[in-house]
């Protein structure tokens, strides 16, 4: 699904009508502004947006914004299970996390033998990863595709890295890496390509991560280690600790420690190209 950002309606005199700024609303729904921008970096929520790129929302999103604080309120639900409650509308589409189209069954099957092999239950798994058990034994028959952020979540729950449980074969210890040569990681989420950058035995996990429009990584992500990006082309939104975002445009770079939950979606209308690395390969 693609998020756009809408253009305000301006009225007679140029100005926009029956709008409401972030703060406002954040007073109005009960919550911190921050709070709502972490929701619309997960989706649940997409104002419209100013030439400058300052949020407005309408009286609909005020609604919506208050249906989405009673649910995350009253039940112990996820932002995938807030977005499956909610449903679709014109204005706010749902967004399933986790899409049938090419799911990939082999990428399941290793996630559970792995999972077995370390006597791990299902349920136990789903309880790390805060993931509901349905929806991990449909990703492990190979039934459902998850985000590259659940990727990683099993990933790193289950002791090994992202690219591991993807099966990327082993780097042959080349230092040089040509463009046409890069290994492409088998993720099959739709909208987000990632690239290795290297192809030898090295502390640094280089790679070059292309994000469409509308998309992004899906579920926080978590893990030991420090990361440093830059953006190349387009910009980026970058979620820490799930309250704080950061707008990247081309030519910025940003470190943080990567045990602090991130998350990054591309709500610009031009496909984003970021070189990111971790060290040590932990991603």
């Amino acid at each position: 699904m693609s998020v756009e950002s809408r253009s305000p309606s301006p009225d007679g005199n140029g100005e926009t009508s029956a709008m409401l700024k972030i703060g406002q609303v954040a007073q109005l729904v009960g919550v911190s502004p921050s709070r709502i921008r972490l929701w619309e970096s997960e989706r649940l929520i997409s104002p419209h947006r100013t030439p400058t790129g300052q949020r407005l929302f309408t009286v609909a999103d005020v609604r919506r914004l208050e249906r989405i604080r009673r649910l995350f309120d009253s039940k112990s639900m996820t932002a995938v299970g807030v977005r499956q409650a909610l449903g679709a509308d014109p204005d706010h589409p749902a967004e399933p996390a986790d899409s049938d189209n090419d799911a990939n069954p082999v990428l399941g099957a290793r996630a559970k033998a792995l999972r077995q092999r370390q006597h791990m239950s299902l349920r136990e798994l789903s309880r790390e990863i805060g993931m509901s058990p349905s929806a991990l034994s449909s990703f492990e028959r190979g039934q459902s595709k998850p985000s590259i952020g659940r990727i990683t979540q099993i990933a790193h729950a289950l002791g090994t890295t992202t690219p591991d449980l993807l099966g990327v074969p082993a780097a042959e210890e080349s230092a040089v890496v040509r463009a046409d040569c890069r290994k492409r990681l088998p993720l099959g989420a739709e909208g987000v390509i990632i690239e290795n950058l290297y192809e030898s035995s090295t502390v640094l996990q280089s790679q070059m991560v292309t994000v469409r429009p509308g998309f992004g990584s899906g579920e926080p992500m978590t893990h030991a280690g420090e990361e440093f990006l830059t953006v190349i082309e387009g910009e980026i939104e970058l979620t820490l600790d799930g309250v704080e975002t950061i707008e990247l445009r081309t030519g910025d770079s940003m470190t943080f420690t990567s045990t602090r939950p991130h998350s990054y979606f591309n709500r610009s209308p031009t496909t984003a190209r970021i070189v990111w690395v971790n060290t040590p390969p932990t991603f």
